[in-house]
């Protein structure tokens, strides 16, 4: 099977025709381009058709090895590829060079395929697709009674150019773009997968992929297979066949309900919905993980891992779309505004004089226009969420929060404990992002009670299983420990102050966070992703309301104390965020002891001038979220503590 690699890949090595070539200097790459590379790229230039045909077939083989491929590079195969092999009279030979480029497009980084797509490789990849059609829909000469040896000639060659087509897509939004119009190409990929009986399997697969690439918030070429009944009706056949194939159909279909918004509530065909997809792909993966009886079909092409990890991409990103549709659900939500503060004093306003704030805010007379009142907000969050507080799970539009959590969850728990470090990796990411889904719903209604209690049993075996043995071993795998800490965050997120932790637990994220102030950070980093950002989160969660005084304590002292050094901005972001939740009602148990008793207004008071401070060294134009977000935070610290004034009794 082809390598399936994201779209926004790294792109780190310069244009391959930019510079001119420097000779070599390291005596072992010299060796092996005298013996290896120069002889074979002559032969591909040979007027022998034998030659030329061998010394592609050696080529092909030796794309693998990263000093060879580097050095093909170096020495212009690619310019050889496109200028004379891929026209090459022989079939042969135009094969092998494809799969040449297809091999190259797997193993270098986004920008050669840039490089493929700015030398008009789509042209070419037209050309050589109208060729097949012809081939296989020939009526002079019918596909079926060719020599097997040419048919399998023009199966890897197809492969080739799916591949191809892939590795293009993942590379740069504009390469799908200039695909999807390609109506040609759409066609053949559809012909692929509507022939089952014809197309080998791993040919349908890699079809599907290509399609999977293309579809991926492409909302014109997803309306466009939507209203193509017979396309559209295939993908929904195809998801409830076997394994790989299978999954691959639903990551199609994934992303023309993400892209059209097709969720539960707002179908324009009635059950055709993500929901739809979940039964596939948890047997798909039952299938690959040994736990459901018959055998796989698609053993020569596909391996249980590589279903898994596809299996549990798709059901991550069905977790993210329907967190997207409760929060469209919920747009309507307040802003904050504070603690209680519905009149605003002068003294607010020198307030936010004093935090630097550059941008007006909107008053809030302007606001009260678009705001909608209690009916209307809980109307729209049962359209979202499909909910009836008198028939809980009697109603379909709740289906895909329901499947996930119960049918879901489950199974990728065991998953998460893998051995094989690409499953157990995407596991972890699919359990966080069905947690984060869940950690945005409000329960308090009581109109998901059963669910509620469901969840709340899955995530203390999850902290049990996966968060606790993880934070024994002391790993020092940070990808890993971030991990963790991401799902831990989400956890508890969705469960406030109710995980039962083991002793010395909170104290492992302390550690963890002082460990991660040694990290690199690049500039690349998303600062709000930061483990430390992280490991405060999770704190933060375990110490709200009903945790325990001497928990909450214990975290509450650590946030002040971050506050009172000299913390990066996000982290003082985060840790000022999870005070204001922790210590944001005075009927709490452990307000008054810990809150008020240890003198935490006070380090408070003493830490809005430093906070001030830090927010004026961010740069907005360069850092404009990272300033947005501690301007506000500055302004929050500034209303909390005129809200706890205020809840107090005390007049300052």
């Amino acid at each position: 099977m082809g390598k399936s690699k994201p779209r926004n890949r790294n792109k780190n090595r310069a244009d391959p025709k930019a510079k001119p070539i420097k000779p070599l200097s390291d005596p072992e790459l010299v060796a092996i381009r005298d013996s290896r590379i120069l002889p074979v790229l002559k032969d591909l230039q040979s007027a022998d058709l034998k030659t030329r045909s061998t010394a592609a077939k050696a080529i092909t083989n030796i794309i693998d090895d990263a000093k060879c491929r580097k050095l093909l590079l170096r020495e212009q195969i690619v310019c050889i590829l496109l200028e004379q092999t891929l026209t090459d009279s022989n079939l042969e030979t135009r094969a092998a060079g494809w799969g040449i480029l297809r091999n190259l497009a797997l193993e270098e980084e986004a920008d050669f395929c840039v490089h493929l797509f700015r030398q008009d490789i789509l042209t070419a990849v037209e050309g050589m697709v109208r060729s097949i059609i012809e081939t296989i829909q020939s009526e002079q000469e019918p596909f079926s009674k060719l020599p097997k040896a040419k048919q399998d000639l023009v199966w890897n060659l197809t492969g080739s150019i799916t591949g191809l087509l892939t590795s293009l897509c993942e590379a740069q939004a504009e390469i799908v773009d200039a695909i999807s119009k390609l109506a040609s190409v759409i066609r053949f990929l559809f012909g692929l997968i509507l022939l089952e009986n014809v197309t080998p399997l791993d040919v349908q697969n890699d079809a599907l992929l290509s399609l999977a690439a293309l579809t991926e918030e492409n909302k014109s070429l997803c309306q466009q297979i939507a209203e193509n009944d017979e396309w559209f009706n295939a993908l929904l056949q195809i998801k409830d066949s076997k394994a790989f194939k299978a999954v691959a159909a639903c990551g199609v279909l994934h992303n023309i309900f993400s892209s059209l918004q097709w969720f539960d509530h707002n179908t324009p065909k009635d059950g055709v919905s993500d929901a739809l997809l979940i039964p596939s792909l948890v047997s798909s993966m039952e299938h690959a993980s040994g736990k459901s009886n018959g055998t796989n079909d698609e053993a020569a092409y596909s391996s249980p891992d590589e279903i898994l990890q596809l299996a549990l991409q798709i059901t991550a990103s069905i977790a993210t779309s329907l967190q997207e549709a409760l929060e469209h659900g919920s747009r309507f939500e307040k802003e904050f505004k504070g603690f209680g503060d519905a009149d605003e004093t002068n003294e607010d306003d020198k307030m936010e004089e004093d935090a630097g704030l550059e941008d007006d805010e909107i008053p809030e007379d302007e606001e009260k226009d678009d705001e909608m009142n209690d009916e209307e907000i809980e109307a729209d969050m049962e359209r979202v969420l499909g909910t009836d507080s008198d028939n809980e799970g009697g109603s379909s539009e709740a289906v895909t929060l329901d499947r996930l959590v119960r049918t879901v969850a489950p199974g990728v728990l065991q998953l998460a404990q893998s051995s094989s470090v690409p499953v157990r990796d995407h596991a972890l990411a699919t359990l966080n992002n069905i947690s984060w889904t869940v950690s945005s719903i409000d329960f308090s209604t009581g109109h998901l009670s059963s669910l509620q209690k469901f969840w709340a049993t899955l995530t203390q075996s999850i902290w049990n299983e996966l968060i606790s043995p993880v934070l024994a071993s002391n790993t020092a795998d940070i990808e890993l420990a971030s991990s963790i800490t991401s799902l831990a965050w989400a956890v508890c997120r969705s469960q406030p102050g109710s995980i039962q932790i083991k002793p010395e637990e909170q104290r492992k994220f302390m550690a963890l966070y002082h460990a991660s102030k040694n990290l690199p950070v690049t500039d690349d980093d998303d600062a709000f992703q930061a483990l430390g950002v992280k490991t405060i989160g999770v704190l933060g969660r375990l110490a709200l309301d009903p945790a325990p005084v001497e928990l909450n304590r214990e975290i509450g002292v650590f946030l002040i104390t971050i506050l009172t050094g000299e913390p990066p901005a996000a982290d003082a972001v985060e840790a000022l965020d999870q005070i204001f939740d922790i210590y944001s009602d005075i009927n709490f148990s452990y307000d008054e002891p810990v809150f008020w008793g240890d003198g935490f207004y006070k380090h408070l008071e003493e830490i809005l001038p430093k906070v001030k401070k830090l927010a004026k060294t961010i740069d907005k134009r360069k850092l404009g979220e990272l300033r947005a977000r501690i301007d506000e935070a500055v302004l929050n610290l500034s209303r909390f503590l005129k809200y706890k004034r205020t809840e107090k009794g005390q007049n300052k």
